[in-house]
């Protein structure tokens, strides 16, 4: 058996990642396993994004090759099974702020065996250790029906269905909120006080209660900065009086015209009081106000209160995620 030498990747932030060496025969029916080439990033995104299935779209490979060139995405994590040149597996792992992996694949041509998906799945659990992630997350849909198995075979476990929703502007009569609640455009999301009221919405959370312990609540925060590209401009507290109840954290995608309500919740003494209608209502018109196409969430099926509110509100289904998960470092703070 031959030991190929250790990778040493150099990323654009200087940051030196190694890949473990794994060991392979010298013999053609064992693949490399490494770093995506640049002649192979194009393939290795078509498979590791679902190209084996006809529900797989050529403009979302065209889209992130784009996006790499201009700096906006790294393939610093984008991994491949080679046999000459020819990709026959591939997996990418995108470390994102928050101490966050999220893993896309694997992705195996049907003659591979499933044991050079396994050492791919290693590789980007590697990688994402290196960069300090402490979870790793994967949505896995029908354009990419293998990878979940793949996915559970490697240890990751899978967490529920996630229905993406969706409100078309023009289909929606938006409404003031009623009642007699202030809406307060946060500050500084850092602070003591908006972090402990985040933290108090989590408590008994419907939606993926299995996240609680996995990450620190300063992290998801980073990560809901990230997505909301860079800005807490659309990010709110829920007054009722002086007393501060609950929080609404969308982003403004400008381009594709869509309003995304990445978060809202409200302390657990001022549920099931009707009061998530009107953070609804805030919503949609909020959207209305941007001249938003669109407002956009994701919601645990298993929420059937969410579930059914999104629906009272005219939110239709668009499509539906399996979440897997692989928690790489357990804290002691509950979160969602």
């Amino acid at each position: 058996m031959a030991i190929r030498a250790a990778k040493s990747l150099k990323t654009r932030a200087g940051v030196a990642v190694t890949l473990e060496p794994m060991s392979q025969s010298d013999t053609p029916e064992h693949p490399e396993i490494g770093a995506a080439s640049p002649d192979h990033y194009g393939a290795a995104l078509w498979m590791a994004t679902g190209g084996r299935s006809r529900h797989a779209h050529r403009g979302r490979v065209t889209a992130l090759l784009a996006a790499e060139k201009q700096g906006k995405v790294s393939f610093d994590g984008l991994l491949t099974a080679t046999r000459g040149n020819r990709v026959v597996s591939s997996i990418w792992c995108l470390s994102q702020p928050g101490k966050i992996g999220t893993v896309w694949g694997p992705g195996i041509l049907s003659e591979e065996s499933d044991s050079t998906a396994d050492l791919l799945v290693q590789q980007a659990i590697q990688f994402a250790k290196q960069r300090d992630c402490h979870l790793l997350q994967s949505l896995v849909g029908q354009e990419n029906p293998t990878a979940g198995n793949l996915l559970g075979a490697s240890g990751f476990r899978s967490i529920t269905l996630l229905s993406h929703l969706e409100a078309l502007s023009e289909d929606i009569q938006a409404e003031p909120p009623h009642g007699d609640l202030t809406f307060r455009r946060c500050d500084d999301f850092r602070s003591e006080g908006f972090r402990s009221l985040v933290a108090q919405t989590y408590e008994n959370s419907l939606d993926c209660p299995e996240l609680d312990g996995m990450r620190d609540v300063d992290d998801v925060l980073e990560g809901y900065h990230a997505t909301s590209h860079g800005s807490t401009y659309n990010w709110y507290t829920l007054e009722s009086g002086s007393e501060a109840i609950g929080v609404i954290i969308t982003a403004h995608h400008a381009e594709p015209q869509q309003l995304e309500l990445i978060y809202f919740g409200l302390t657990p003494r001022f549920r099931q009081l009707g009061l998530g209608s009107e953070m609804i209502r805030f919503v949609l018109q909020l959207a209305q106000f941007l001249g938003c196409r669109s407002t956009i969430t994701g919601v645990d099926q298993r929420n059937t209160p969410a579930m059914a509110l999104y629906r009272r509100f005219g939110f239709q289904q668009n499509d539906v995620k399996q979440l897997f998960l692989l928690p790489l470092r357990m804290t002691s703070v509950a979160v969602a």
